[in-house]
């Protein structure tokens, strides 16, 4: 009998840790669930997504995730029609306005509606660059806040919270022509009295068709003329080349961010830098230094509303050789 009870209580007490037991995994289970559902997906997320797409702006090395940003969305390189060249039939100039100086020895060798006012996009980012040099300490760190990175377009993966220099910001501006970069800029500084002191540079070059209204060149009424731009582009050259610089490299890594510089002329000798734009109002935009003939004279081309950019600057270049 004394077995039997034995036998009895052991068995009801072994159900209910078994009970017991049951209810443990199941809580935990639930409890952990999300997050294990939520990181699997991520992780094969990325995975795809960097195998897949490697153009979706990361990398992934081992365990890294590596932000890496491009401006091929803004840029709109057209590979098309620079490599269908020499054989367009027409030959004809897509541009609404251009211009081909000589600034070694100060020469117009192509022009066309050289004064006419038009938009200019994200070339603007080149006197942003000359304005945040001028009035932001290097070494100031900036930070980027929820309204900078709200900014229309790309983000160049900058997450809330990170600080850069404001020297280092200078690579995603021009590199990868982040308009975040450029908002980061002029909220630092004070956005109102950052794009006056745009347009007020501007005006004591002697660029005086030349204004802003932001310091991206998102806005439409960011304009500028061929010969105002080549005013602007003479005065980096000689006073601040190292924005020039800028945007001759390739790509450039700051701590998990590499910026990659799309500009397909970087793979030609004789490129000596610029900026590319491009908006709705805008078209295609590029302010671009070349060195040209045996004795490498710097030519400035400068091209506004352009339908095909590349194929343009190549037929200008092609005049002057």
């Amino acid at each position: 009998m004394k077995h039997f009870f034995y036998t009895l209580f052991g068995g009801l007490a072994a159900i209910v840790c078994g009970v017991i037991c049951a209810y443990l995994i199941s809580f935990t289970w639930h409890a952990v669930r999300p997050y294990i559902i939520h990181t699997a997906s991520t992780t094969l997320s990325e995975v795809k997504t960097a195998f897949v797409s490697p153009d979706d702006g990361t990398s992934i090395s081992g365990f890294t995730r590596t932000i890496r940003y491009t401006a091929l969305e803004e840029e709109d390189i057209l590979d098309a029609a620079a490599q269908a060249l020499p054989r367009g039939a027409d030959g004809k100039i897509t541009s609404l306005a251009y211009l081909v100086k000589n600034l070694t020895r100060n020469t117009v060798a192509v022009q066309y509606n050289t004064d006419t006012v038009l938009p200019i996009a994200s070339v603007t980012k080149l006197v942003t660059a000359i304005v945040a040099r001028k009035l932001i300490d290097p070494t100031a760190h900036i930070t980027l806040n929820r309204e900078v990175l709200s900014t229309y377009g790309n983000t160049a993966g900058f997450r809330v919270g990170e600080t850069f220099t404001a020297r280092d910001m200078l690579y995603p501006l021009l590199m990868a022509s982040s308009n975040d970069a450029a908002e980061a800029y002029a909220q630092f500084f004070v956005r109102k009295k950052f794009i006056q002191a745009m347009n007020d540079f501007t005006q004591s070059i002697g660029a005086y068709r030349t204004s802003f209204k932001d310091p991206s060149g998102l806005d439409g009424q960011n304009v500028s003329t061929a010969n105002d731009l080549a005013t602007i582009l003479e005065w980096i050259r000689t006073s601040d080349p190292e924005i020039i610089s800028i945007t001759q490299l390739k790509s450039k890594t700051i701590r998990s961010h590499t910026f990659t510089n799309p500009t397909h002329f970087l793979s030609w000798s004789n490129y000596r830098g610029g900026k590319n734009g491009y908006t709705t109002e805008a078209n295609r935009t590029a302010v671009q230094l070349f060195a040209v003939g045996a004795s490498k004279d710097i030519y400035a081309v400068i091209i506004l509303g352009s339908g095909a950019r590349d194929s343009d600057m190549i037929k200008l270049l092609e005049k002057v050789k």
